[in-house]
Parts: structure tokens; C-alpha cells; sequence
């Protein structure tokens, strides 16, 4: 009896003992359950003008209705007033340990475009942005030059602002997200205060496809040609082309032209639902330099993908899995003097160079038009023309009406008693361009195969000009002038009028006899 009580008594110890060990595990269940939603680092970040800070998160375990608040601290540590750029970067989405009730476990993961933020701050007013709050991650800027701003202004010195980063999961969510893991880093960036005047709001995204999905088969994206829209329909998950299209431009110069079955994806998403919402084809803001034998014929165009129908999410790239036909017209009559050989090329930033992109081949050639196949889109895009110079021909000069003029001079010009000639001689000649080109020519003065002078000339195409050369202190003598193919000579000499200055001498030797002799009379005929 006492062996069968001690036997109920040990059943009924093992009972409440199973029952306190059921109660643990569901409360470990529960608490592993709970959401634990955000790991950040809670120390005060400090900046100061001109430096940056960053915070990352990561959000896991969370369940639809859950939210929750996130408080940042930041500090202007320096010496200047500033206020605060923020940007989101590293952003990754993933499914993490896919539970159970998750009815999609396809990477990426889903919590990217569920989970909505809010933000807010202390002291109240300082929030400055053009981002629709609340909104996911995704459509926060992306850089400190956005697109998008978000500024907390201002900031100053010694100044301390409380960020609230404000989470919910809407209760519709489903159970897509559950085990999904998203993280990502909150970068901010002090600059000097105030800030810029801010950024005009983004162009109104053209009005979207008709949509059948996501439920349904068809879903669609638009290219924007220049301000041209065409609706392509594509498989909501396939995301290939579900039909034909032709994308042109407003004036019917470019187009695009994507084929039946064509898959169509930005490259860095794989799986359903990863066909761009929009492709813009636009006037680039800057374009490298061509090549060294080539130049470039007309605009400069990007081809861009984006993610949403806002233009906020750039794909990189949009790809092909069969090239589609890209067609770009050009007027021949800009095109340089020697061009041939007309492409189209886009710039591989990752290469550093223009790479051709193959002719389609089934177009016909026309002038001012060139048809490629592209299978992704890498901007920017460009027509490049090869250019050949014409050949040159040697600039051909000649000269002319060479003309020697020595100069003439006379001691006292009543009654010349000594002359010089070509002691000081001015030579000029024609020279003449007779090449269709500008050249130079370097005229050069030789007398008796000396070098006496040097002139340069740069003459247009038919044009004449006269060069002048002045050559002084001749000793008297013959001279040989050489100037080009010209030749001539000039004779330097100097003439003395001997008769006439003995004629002088004489006449005042006989006037200096007379005065002698008639003071010799004189004196003779009063002594007498």
C-alpha cells in the first residue's frame, strides 16, 4: 500500500514537473517570438562642419500591427553652425530564416517594401524634406545629393537635436515579411549653415500602364522617349515582353523597338516582379571626351531604368536577354568635313572607354540614321563619326618685283662737290601665297652671300604681302642682292668734284696775289 501511494505521489511530481517545463518552453517561444526590431548604437553621434557620422540597422522578428520608435542623438561638436543632410546607403533586404507561415521565401525579402518610417525631431520644427512621410526605406535619398533631401536645420554649435525614427509594419502586410531581415545605414553629413536654396520638386512621373497585376498575368513599364510614352506589357513575374513594341520620340527620330518574349530586368534584382517601372531616354548633362579619331555627332543621350514610377530608384542596368533594336537619327549636314563611318557607342565607366555597339542587321541603311542592338543599357549614349583629314598639300610662295633702291646724297646742293651713292639701300619684294591654305614663310636678304636680314610672314590662301629690307653703312663697292629665287645688284660709290675744287684753290690763290700785290704798288708809290 505505502509502494503504490509512493507511486502516485512520484506520477503526480513528474506531472507538475512536465507541466513547468511546457511553461518554460512556451515562454522562451514567446520571448524569442517578441520583436526585436531594431540594433543601433544609442551613443550620441557627433559632428562638426564639414565631417559626416553614420548609424546602421538591422530590423528582424517583427510581425504585421508591430511598431515602434528609434531615437538618434546628434551633436554638433564644433565650433560653427551647420545643419544636417541625411541619406540611406547599404541597404539589404533579405528573408532571413524563413518561418513557416511565409507564403514567399524568393530572395530578396519583402520587409523592403512593407515597412514604413516616419521621422520627427526635438526640439520640434528642425525636420526640413520634399520625401511623402511616412514611406519605406527605399525612397529615402539615396546620396547627400539625393534625389530627395531630408535636412534637420539647424544644427548649432554646441547644440544637441533628438532624431525619432518612428517604424509600423501595416497590419495588411500578410505573411510575406515574417523572418525577413532589412538593414541598412543612416548616413549624416553637417554642412555650413544655411543651407541651399532647395531643389525644384521632380517632374510628375508620366501616367503609368493600365496594371492587371500583381494578382493577375500582365503587368507593364514605360519608356519615355524624350517625353514620348509607350506602355510595354510585361509578365508580372516572367517580366518578359508580351507583345511587340516601338518606343519613338516626339519628332519620330529615335525609337526603340523591344520584341515579343524579351526579358527585361534591372540587372542587379533577380525573381519576380524585377522588370524596370520606367526607361527615360534623356539629353545627358555631361559626356566624356571621344575618342582620339573620332568625334561626336550631335546629343549626347542617357538611358536610364528606374525601379519605381517615381524616378526615385535607378536600376544598374537595365538588361536583355536578346538585344532590342535602338535606332538614332543625325543630320548629315553637321557632320565635320571628312567624316565617315558613322556608330553608336556607349561609355563603359567601368572600362574607361566608348564601346561600339554591332549594326542591326535587319535594317536597311538609310543616311542620317543608324539602327544598333543593345542588351543593356549603360550611359552615355553617343553617334560617333571617324574623321580623316583631306590630305595636305605643301603651302607653295612666291616672289616678285624685286626692286633695289640705293640712296643719293650731296655735300652742299648749290655746287656739288662730293656725292655718295648707295650708302644706305632699301630692298622690297612681292611675296604671294599660292596654296589654298595659310602658310608662313621666312623671307631671307642676302648680300654678297651674307645674311643682312630676316623677315616672317604668315600669308592666307592667295594673299600678297610686300616685304621691305633696309641695309646701311655700304663701303663702296659691287653688291649681289639674293632675297628667294630673286637676284639683282647695286653699287655703292662715292664721287669728289676735284675740277671745281681746284678751280677754287686757284682762283683764291689769285685773289691772295692781287691783294699782295696791289699793297705792294701802294707802298711803292708812297715811298716814291
Amino acid at each position: 500500500m505505502n509502494n503504490f501511494k509512493g507511486f502516485i505521489q512520484k506520477g503526480r511530481t513528474i506531472k507538475y514537473a512536465a507541466r513547468l517545463l511546457l511553461a518554460v518552453i512556451i515562454g522562451l517561444v514567446m520571448l524569442g517570438s517578441l520583436p526585436a526590431p531594431v540594433l543601433a548604437d544609442e551613443e550620441p553621434i557627433d559632428l562638426v562642419v564639414g565631417g559626416e557620422g553614420a548609424t546602421s540597422w538591422s530590423i528582424l522578428n517583427i510581425l504585421p500591427c508591430d511598431s515602434g520608435t528609434k531615437t538618434i542623438t546628434l551633436h554638433n561638436a564644433g565650433y560653427e553652425d551647420g545643419f544636417v543632410t541625411l541619406w540611406i546607403s547599404d541597404i539589404e533586404s533579405t528573408e532571413g530564416l524563413n518561418p513557416e507561415p511565409e507564403t514567399d521565401t524568393a530572395e530578396p525579402g519583402e520587409l523592403i517594401d512593407h515597412l514604413l518610417f516616419n521621422l520627427s525631431t526635438t526640439p520640434d520644427g528642425r525636420l526640413n524634406t520634399n520625401i511623402s512621410l511616412p514611406t519605406t526605406i527605399n525612397y529615402f535619398p539615396p546620396s547627400v545629393s539625393g534625389p530627395g533631401y531630408i535636412w534637420i536645420t539647424p544644427l548649432n554649435a554646441g547644440e544637441t537635436v533628438t532624431l525619432y525614427w518612428e517604424w509600423e509594419l501595416p497590419c495588411s502586410t500578410g505573411n510575406d515579411t515574417q523572418g525577413d531581415i532589412l538593414s541598412f545605414t543612416i548616413n549624416y553629413f553637417l554642412g555650413e549653415f544655411p543651407p541651399p536654396p532647395p531643389p525644384p520638386p521632380p517632374p510628375p512621373p508620366p501616367p503609368p500602364c493600365p496594371d492587371v497585376g500583381p494578382y493577375g498575368t500582365r503587368c507593364c513599364f514605360d519608356i519615355d522617349m524624350l517625353g514620348r510614352i509607350t506602355c510595354v506589357e510585361v509578365g508580372c513575374c516572367s517580366n518578359r515582353v508580351l507583345g511587340t513594341r516601338v518606343a519613338p520620340d516626339p519628332n519620330d527620330m529615335h525609337f526603340l523597338e523591344v520584341e515579343r518574349d524579351t526579358l527585361v530586368i534591372c540587372e542587379d534584382c533577380a525573381g519576380c516582379g524585377c522588370y524596370p517601372r520606367v526607361v527615360v531616354m534623356s539629353l545627358a548633362e555631361e559626356s566624356p571626351p571621344p575618342p582620339d579619331d573620332k568625334v561626336i555627332v550631335g546629343p549626347v543621350y542617357d538611358f536610364t531604368g528606374y525601379r519605381d514610377i517615381e524616378r526615385l530608384i535607378a536600376c544598374a542596368p537595365v538588361a536583355f536577354n536578346s538585344p532590342i533594336s535602338m535606332v538614332l537619327s543625325y543630320d548629315p549636314d553637321e557632320l565635320p568635313l571628312g567624316a565617315h563611318s558613322p556608330v553608336i557607342a556607349y561609355y563603359d565607366t567601368d572600362l574607361g572607354y566608348w564601346v561600339e555597339l554591332s549594326p542591326d542587321p535587319g535594317r536597311v541603311a538609310e543616311v542620317g540614321k543608324i539602327a544598333v542592338l543593345a542588351d543593356y543599357f549603360k550611359s552615355p549614349f553617343a553617334i560617333l563619326v571617324e574623321v580623316t583629314s583631306p590630305p595636305t598639300t605643301p603651302v607653295a610662295f612666291s616672289l616678285s618685283n624685286l626692286q633695289i633702291v640705293a640712296s643719293q646724297s650731296k655735300i652742299w646742293q648749290v655746287v656739288t662737290f662730293i656725292k655718295k651713292s648707295g650708302e644706305e639701300v632699301t630692298i622690297t619684294a612681292d611675296i604671294t601665297n599660292n596654296s589654298g591654305q595659310e602658310g608662313s614663310y621666312t623671307a631671307i636678304l642676302q648680300i654678297n652671300g651674307e645674311v643682312r636680314g630676316t623677315r616672317e610672314l604668315v600669308l592666307g590662301p592667295g594673299q600678297s604681302e610686300q616685304v621691305v629690307f633696309t641695309v646701311s653703312d655700304n663701303e663702296p663697292g659691287q653688291y649681289t642682292v639674293v632675297l628667294g629665287s630673286l637676284s639683282g645688284e647695286f653699287t655703292t660709290s662715292l664721287w669728289i668734284n676735284w675740277w671745281l675744287i681746284g678751280g677754287i684753290i686757284a682762283a683764291l690763290i689769285l685773289l691772295g696775289w692781287l691783294v699782295w700785290y696791289r699793297r705792294r704798288k701802294r707802298r711803292a708809290k708812297l715811298a716814291s
